[in-house]
């Protein structure tokens, strides 16, 4: 009799246990904020891209962007409401090879030219603009500051012999800041090496040149999307 007590007390115990765990777990959780953002979005060309999941942190949001190593937004923040977006010119902290320094400086020229094109493309601003004397006195203005934090133009020989599987391809990552004032309201990092089907086929027929310019052209494209997708240029899906 006194052990089916102590069984009985037991059970109570760990019942008891069970409904305050479960009634905790909810507590602690009830609080997170659900993101706002969709995953999924349609451009106006049709295309159907994806921005990934995001999650509340350090006062924004940050996401799962499958195109880009980083990537947050301030909380509220959806690059509407201001009349300028400035372009500054291109920073490096990259380390790399005498021989690399012309490609590398075309490199940094390009970068903020194909974000100029790709903006205004999806006329996410009014004015996008790569010199400060641009600016109109009084606009609202956003500050793009690029800095290249790896870089290398590749070899064409090693891209002859294994380009398929990445050797000689050339390698550009690019860390970005965007403010408003001091305020920081879009981080991202962002990596390339011979993305595109050409680079990785044939891209021992092809320049150094030619093939950093296409990855230029694919980390602008994927910058852009998730721009006018959080700006609303873009159809969210399901």
């Amino acid at each position: 009799m006194f052990h089916s007590k102590k069984l009985l007390l037991a059970a109570c115990v760990v019942t008891v246990s069970f409904i305050t765990g479960c009634a905790t777990t909810e507590s602690s959780t009830s609080g997170a904020s659900s993101s706002p953002y969709p995953a999924r979005y349609q451009a106006t060309d049709g295309r159907t891209i994806s921005i990934g999941r995001s999650v509340a942190a350090d006062g924004g949001w940050s996401f799962k962007e499958p195109h880009l190593e980083k990537c947050w937004i301030a909380d509220g923040f959806n690059f509407t409401g201001y009349d300028t977006l400035y372009i500054t010119p291109t920073l490096s902290t990259a380390k790399f090879h005498d021989d690399e320094i012309g490609l590398h400086e075309v490199t940094k020229e390009k970068l903020p030219v194909e974000l100029k094109r790709q903006i205004e493309a999806r006329s996410i601003f009014t004015h996008v603009v790569t010199q400060e004397s641009e600016i109109a006195p009084g606009a609202r203005v956003l500050k793009l500051e690029n800095t290249v934090t790896e870089y290398s133009k590749g070899g064409g020989a090693a891209r002859f012999w294994a380009g398929l599987y990445g050797a000689g391809q050339p390698v550009l990552r690019v860390e970005g800041k965007m403010t408003d004032g001091s305020k920081p309201v879009f981080t991202f990092q962002i990596r390339r090496s011979g993305v595109s089907g050409a680079a990785r086929m044939f891209g021992g027929t092809m320049t150094d040149e030619d093939i950093q310019t296409e990855d230029i052209r694919s980390m602008t494209l994927d910058l852009t999307d998730f721009m006018a997708a959080i700006a609303g240029k873009y159809t969210a899906k399901p």
